[in-house]
């Protein structure tokens, strides 16, 4: 009898049978996952885009509040009348507190201010500081008079106003740490002008029990 034919490989070039080959068209066809597959891939990113974006511009709204407080109240001691005859404390209480009204809603518990009065000599070019006052957890201006260099008129003034804010991201994703952000002003007195107030804005007033402090 003859010998049974040894165990032959499978033909790897047979055809695959037509049904299967169709279940395997079907499958390479089928696109309904390959969008979630590519929202994942992306998802992160762009939440991570969405966060910086809302941190970023939120500190840069921030910073132009911080300018506005420093305009607002070197606006506001500008417009200090004759009948005034100067500025105190009170003012500048009532100054700070109009600074914290303008970082609404943003908290104003943390609003620095620094007012220094400056005025000029004869020829507009000298300056003296006059006074300076803070407030909250403003620092005293160094630079006050190199500040408004170039500035002067003869027997002339220039109120400075430096107003600081430390800004902390509510998401604390992008922008980890606190930033401190400071706006440095200068503008002059509209009322109290030389030669009958040579030294500029006084403070205090002349008349009254307010101090400058």
């Amino acid at each position: 009898m003859p010998e049974p034919a040894p165990d032959q490989p499978p033909d790897l070039a047979a055809p695959v049978p037509a049904p299967r080959r169709s279940r395997i068209g079907r499958l390479l066809r089928n696109c309904r996952a390959t969008a979630a597959i590519e929202f994942a891939f992306a998802l992160p990113v762009l939440c991570a885009m969405v966060f910086s974006l809302y941190e970023v511009t939120e500190g840069v709204i921030c910073y132009m509040k911080v300018v506005d407080v420093a305009n607002t109240v070197s606006d506001l001691i500008g417009q200090v009348s004759i009948a005034q005859g100067g500025v105190g404390n009170t003012d500048f209480n009532n100054y700070y507190t109009a600074g914290q009204m303008v970082m609404s809603p943003s908290s104003g518990s943390n609003l620095g201010l620094a007012i220094a009065s400056v005025y000029y000599d004869s020829t507009g070019k000298t300056a003296t500081l006059a006074w300076q006052v803070t407030r909250g957890s403003g620092a005293s201006i160094s630079n006050a008079t190199s500040f408004v260099s170039g500035l002067g008129t003869a027997n002339g003034s220039t109120i400075i106003v430096r107003a600081s804010y430390t800004y902390t991201s509510l998401l604390d994703y992008f922008l980890t740490s606190p930033i401190v952000i400071t706006a440095q002003v200068a503008g002059q007195p509209r009322n109290l002008l030389p030669p009958a107030y040579k030294t500029g804005t006084p403070c205090p007033p002349a008349s009254g029990s307010e101090s400058c402090s």
